[in-house]
C-alpha cells in the first residue's frame, strides 16, 4: 500500500453511488476497512427498536419484510432491510446504527457551530464513525456518494472534518466532469460508466411522473433503463440539459436504487430477491416502491466480470477546452520574450527592500455596505515592542481585527454588529512559507468552528519589510450573511482541489444594496461578484502535483481548477487574471509569458459555442434544484414541454460573448494578464491563479445596457475598464466599474489615479468622479521593489490609498483587449495583428508578450444610482 494510501470508512445506503463510490476509493488505492449505515428506528429490519447506544454488526440473511420508507432528507431508507447483505457479499465488517435524530438545519449549508438543543439527523453520524474509529483505530478517511447534492456533502464533509477523517466525495460533479476514455459525452454517463465496470443497481422508489411505475426493479446500469429515463424527464427540463444530467441519475430525489452486484474486484456474492418477495408499496404523491421481503446472497457469477473489474473509468484530467489550450500553446512553450525586455536590477531589489515599510502602512475603507482592511501588520520600526515570530505576529493581527470590527460596526451604525463571520475574502502575506503550519491555526481561530463558508482566501509568502512576518487584508460584507452564496468543497473528487484549510473555493455576493435583495438568493439569479480563492496545480482526487508534467500543464491545470469553481458558481467573465509565479527559476521570463499564453488561449478558445435556438436561459444556471431539496418530487413541478437537447450543452459558458452591450454575439474579451513572481506559494507550487468573478449577468437584448469593455493606452502603460450595469432591484441599481491599470517599469506613474478616474467617467462628462460614502473602492496593488518608491510618493492619493499592497519580486503584464465580431472566430492567434500603444482599442485579439511593469493595480468601484 502506498505512503498516499487511506484507509476508508464507506457510508452506505444500499444505493448505487454510495456502492460505486467505494471502486473509485480502490481505484485511487486507497484501502476500504469498514462499512457504516445508519436506519430508521422505528422501521427497522426486525421491526423492533434495538439499543441506541450500541452498533449494530453482523446481521445475517432472510430478514423480514421493512416497513414504509422513512422520507428522510439526510439518508436514504428505503430497502434498508438489504444493507445487512453487504458484509458478505462485499467481505467488509459493516456497523450500523439507528437514526435518532430528524432535519432540524434544512437549509443548504450546515452550521455545526449553532446546532441547538435539538438533534440534527446528521450527528447521528457521531457516535456511528466513533465506535467505528474505536474497532479500526488505522481508520483516517470518510468517502460518501455526493454527486450534486450540497445539502448531503456539506453535513458529511462536517462530521468528517471534526472526527478528523479526510472527506471522499469521488463522484462529486460527475455530470460536468469530461468523459473517460472509453466514453463520449452523454446524458447518462456516471450510468454508462457503472455499466463498463459491471455493476448492477435496481430502481426501488420513484417519486417523479416522468418515471412509470413499471421501471421498478429495472437496471439503471442497462441501456433500455437509461433511454426510458431520459425520455421520460427530458419534459421537464427543456432548456437545462445539466439539471437533465442530474435527475436521469436520481440527484432530484427522481428514484432511488438498490445496488445488487458488481465487479469480483469488490463484490464476492451477489444479492437475490425472488420476485414473490418483491411487493409494490404506494405513498403520498404517487411515490411508489419496493417491499423487499427475504433477500439472500448468492455467488457472484456475472458474466464477463473477470474482465469487467479492470474498467473502471475515470474522468480525464483536463477539460477539452483545456486539453486545446495545452495543444495550441505548446509549440510557444521553450520561447522566450524579445531580449531587449528590462530585467530587475540586484542592486535596485536590495535598495528597494530597504525601503519597503512605507507601502505596507495598516489603511481602511469604510463605506456602506462593506468595510475593506488592508495591510494588517504586527511588527516593523513602529511596533518596537511587538512579538517576532509569525505565530505570535498573527495573533497580534486577530487580535487588531476583532478590535477594528467593533470601532466599525459604531462608525457604521450596524446593529449586529460586524464579525469575522462577515469577511468574504482575505490575502494572507507570509515572509517565509514555512510558517504557514503555525500561522493557519491561528488565522482559522478567527471563525467560529463548524462555521460554513469561510472566507475565500489567498496565500502567498513575498518580500515584506524587515521584523514584518505577517501582512493580513480583509474584505467584509456588512450585508445579511444569508444574502451570499458560498462553495466550501472539503471532499476529494475529480473536480477541483479540496480546500486544505479555513477557506472556501469561492464566496457570491450580491451587487446592490442588501436591503433591495432579501429575497432567495439561490433562485434570484442576482448579479455577484464571486470572490476565489487562490487555485494551485494539484489533481484533485489526489492532491498531489503532476508527475513528469512541465509547467505549460501544471499552470493549465491551476487554471481550469478556477475556471471548473466559476463554471459552477454561473460565472460570466473574468475582469483580470493573476497568476503568481514562484521566483528563482532559470528560465526567467519565460513562465510569466506561457501563463499569459494560456490565460489568453483559454478565453479565445471558450468553452463552447453557444446553442442555436437555445433562449437567454438555455445555459445551465448555478445553483439550480438541489439534489435533495427536491426530495420530495418538486421536479415535478416544473412546467413539462417538448423539445430536442444537443449532449454536449450542459456546461455553464465561461467566458459569455452574449453578455457585452454590443451585438458581437461571437466576440471575445480577453481580459488583462498580470503575472506577479513572489518568493513562494504553498506546497512550492509552480504558479498560484486568482481572480474575481461576475455572475449571472443579465443576458437582455443588445440594446439593453448590460456589460462594457474598454482599453486605453498611455505613456506610463496602459488601463483597463469594465463596467457593470445590472437591473434594478426596487429603486436603485448599482454601477460596477473594474479597473486594472498596468504600469511600466521605470515609468513616471503619478498620473495614474487622475487617469483611472478619468476612464471611469461616461465619455461626454469632464469633472472628476467624487468618491462618496455609498460607494466602494477596493483593490490590491502588485508593486515591484523598484517600484516602491513611486508608489509611496502616489497612494497618499484619494482613491489608491486603500488598497491592499502585494510586494512582488518582479512584475509582468499583458492588456485585455475588446475584439472585433470577425476576427473573434479566427482562433490563429499568431496571424493576428498587434495592437500599437498610445490608441483606444477595440481590436482584434492577438498574443501579445507581457511586458515588464513596475506596479499593477486592480480594482473595484461601485457607483450607487437612483
Amino acid at each position: 500500500m502506498s505512503s498516499n494510501s487511506l484507509n476508508v470508512i464507506a457510508l452506505i445506503s444500499g444505493g448505487k453511488d454510495s456502492l460505486f463510490s467505494i471502486l473509485h476509493c480502490l481505484e485511487s488505492g486507497h484501502q476500504v476497512v469498514a462499512l457504516a449505515n445508519l436506519y430508521p428506528g422505528a422501521t427497522s429490519v426486525s421491526n423492533e427498536r434495538r439499543n441506541a447506544s450500541s452498533v449494530e454488526i453482523s446481521h445475517g440473511e432472510g430478514q423480514s419484510e421493512e416497513g414504509e420508507d422513512l422520507n428522510s432528507f439526510m439518508y436514504q431508507t428505503v430497502g434498508h432491510s438489504v444493507i445487512p447483505l453487504y458484509e458478505k457479499c462485499l467481505g467488509i465488517p459493516l456497523y450500523r446504527r439507528e437514526i435518532m435524530g430528524s432535519a432540524v438545519q434544512m437549509g443548504r449549508y450546515y452550521d455545526a457551530s449553532d446546532l441547538g438543543s435539538t438533534l440534527d439527523e446528521t450527528e447521528d453520524l457521531i457516535p456511528l464513525l466513533r465506535e467505528v474509529m474505536q474497532i479500526h483505530p488505522e481508520a483516517n478517511a470518510l468517502c460518501s456518494g455526493a454527486i450534486l447534492s450540497t445539502y448531503q456533502r456539506t453535513r458529511v464533509e462536517s462530521v468528517a472534518v471534526r472526527l478528523g477523517l479526510t472527506p471522499l466525495a469521488y463522484l462529486w460533479q460527475y455530470p460536468a466532469l469530461p468523459p473517460p476514455i472509453g466514453r463520449g459525452e452523454s446524458l447518462t454517463g456516471l450510468l454508462d460508466d457503472m455499466r463498463a465496470a459491471g455493476c448492477d443497481a435496481r430502481i426501488i422508489k420513484i417519486a417523479s411522473g416522468g418515471i412509470k411505475e413499471s421501471l421498478l426493479w429495472a437496471n439503471v446500469a442497462d441501456p433500455r433503463t437509461q433511454l426510458r429515463l431520459v425520455n421520460g424527464l427530458r419534459p421537464f427540463f427543456p432548456d437545462h440539459e445539466f439539471w437533465l444530467r442530474g435527475a436521469v441519475l436520481g440527484e432530484g430525489g427522481e428514484y432511488e436504487s438498490l445496488a445488487v452486484n458488481g465487479p469480483r474486484r469488490l463484490w464476492r456474492r451477489r444479492i437475490v430477491v425472488p420476485p414473490e418477495q418483491q411487493s409494490t408499496f404506494t405513498g403520498e404523491g404517487g411515490v411508489s416502491y419496493l417491499q423487499l421481503g427475504k433477500p439472500r446472497t448468492e455467488e457472484n457469477h456475472a458474466d464477463g466480470s473477470e474482465t469487467q473489474e479492470e474498467s473502471l473509468r475515470v474522468p480525464q484530467l483536463f477539460d477539452p477546452q483545456f486539453q486545446a489550450v495545452v495543444v495550441t500553446v505548446k509549440p510557444q512553450e521553450t520561447a522566450s520574450v524579445s531580449s531587449d525586455a528590462e530585467k530587475p536590477d540586484e542592486a535596485d531589489t536590495q535598495r528597494s527592500r530597504r525601503m519597503l515599510i512605507p507601502s505596507l502602512r495598516p489603511v481602511k475603507c469604510l463605506t456602506s455596505g462593506h468595510v475593506s482592511i488592508c495591510n494588517i501588520t504586527s511588527g516593523g520600526p513602529s511596533h518596537a515592542e511587538s512579538p517576532s515570530s509569525a505565530a505570535s505576529q498573527m495573533q497580534h493581527i486577530c487580535d487588531d481585527l476583532k478590535s477594528l470590527l467593533g470601532s466599525i460596526s459604531s462608525s457604521l451604525d450596524i446593529a449586529t454588529g460586524l464579525t469575522p463571520s462577515n469577511i468574504v475574502s482575505t490575502t494572507l502575506l507570509l515572509k517565509d512559507m514555512s510558517n504557514f503550519g503555525a500561522v493557519n491555526p491561528i488565522y482559522a481561530s478567527l471563525f467560529r468552528s463548524g462555521e460554513p463558508n469561510p472566507p475565500a482566501r489567498v496565500t502567498i509568502a513575498c518580500p515584506l519589510p524587515e521584523n514584518i512576518e505577517v501582512s493580513l487584508s480583509v474584505l467584509i460584507d456588512a450585508g445579511p450573511r444569508d444574502a451570499r452564496r458560498g462553495l466550501h468543497v472539503q471532499s476529494r473528487s475529480y473536480w477541483a482541489p479540496a480546500n486544505i484549510g479555513p477557506y472556501s473555493q469561492a464566496i457570491c455576493v450580491p451587487v446592490g444594496k442588501q436591503e433591495e435583495t432579501q429575497i432567495n438568493v439561490h433562485d434570484a439569479g442576482l448579479v455577484e461578484m464571486v470572490h476565489m480563492a487562490g487555485q494551485i496545480p494539484l489533481v484533485p482526487h489526489s492532491m498531489n502535483f503532476l508527475s513528469q508534467a512541465g509547467f505549460l500543464e501544471e499552470t493549465a491545470l491551476g487554471l481550469q481548477h478556477l475556471w471548473r469553481i466559476g463554471q459552477e458558481r454561473g460565472v460570466d467573465m473574468w475582469p483580470w487574471g493573476i497568476a503568481f509565479l514562484e521566483s528563482g527559476c532559470t528560465d526567467g521570463p519565460v513562465r510569466p509569458e506561457l501563463s499569459c499564453r494560456v490565460w489568453q488561449q483559454a478565453h479565445l478558445t471558450g468553452t463552447r459555442s453557444t446553442k442555436a435556438g437555445m433562449g437567454e436561459e438555455g445555459d445551465e444556471a448555478d445553483e439550480g434544484p438541489d439534489a435533495w431539496d427536491l426530495q420530495y418530487n418538486r421536479a415535478s413541478t416544473y412546467e413539462a414541454s417538448s423539445g430536442e437537447m444537443t449532449v454536449g450543452q450542459h456546461l455553464h459558458l465561461l467566458p459569455d460573448a452574449n453578455i457585452f452591450r454590443q451585438d458581437g454575439s461571437s466576440a471575445t474579451f480577453v481580459p488583462p494578464f498580470v503575472a506577479a513572481e513572489v518568493v513562494s506559494l504553498p506546497r512550492s507550487a509552480p504558479a498560484e491563479w486568482w481572480s474575481m468573478g461576475i455572475a449571472n449577468l443579465p443576458k437582455s437584448p443588445a440594446s439593453k445596457p448590460r456589460v462594457s469593455a474598454v482599453r486605453k493606452d498611455r505613456v506610463w502603460g496602459s488601463m483597463a475598464k469594465v463596467t457593470i450595469h445590472p437591473p434594478s432591484y426596487g429603486k436603485s441599481g448599482t454601477i460596477v466599474h473594474l479597473i486594472t491599470a498596468l504600469v511600466h517599469q521605470r515609468a513616471d506613474i503619478a498620473g495614474v489615479e487622475s487617469d483611472i478616474l478619468n476612464l471611469i467617467l461616461p465619455d461626454n462628462e469632464s469633472e472628476t468622479l467624487s468618491l462618496g460614502p455609498a460607494e466602494l473602492v477596493h483593490g490590491t496593488a502588485f508593486i515591484t521593489l523598484q517600484a516602491q518608491q513611486e508608489w509611496s510618493r502616489m497612494s497618499g492619493g484619494h482613491l489608491l490609498r486603500n488598497l491592499a499592497v502585494i510586494p512582488c519580486n518582479s512584475l509582468f503584464g499583458s492588456s485585455g483587449v475588446v475584439p472585433s465580431a470577425a476576427a473573434a472566430n479566427n482562433l490563429a492567434v499568431s496571424s493576428l495583428p498587434a495592437i500599437e500603444f498610445g490608441t483606444d482599442i477595440q481590436a482584434p485579439a492577438a498574443f501579445y508578450p507581457p511586458l515588464p511593469l513596475g506596479l499593477a493595480v486592480v480594482m473595484r468601484i461601485d457607483q450607487s444610482t437612483m
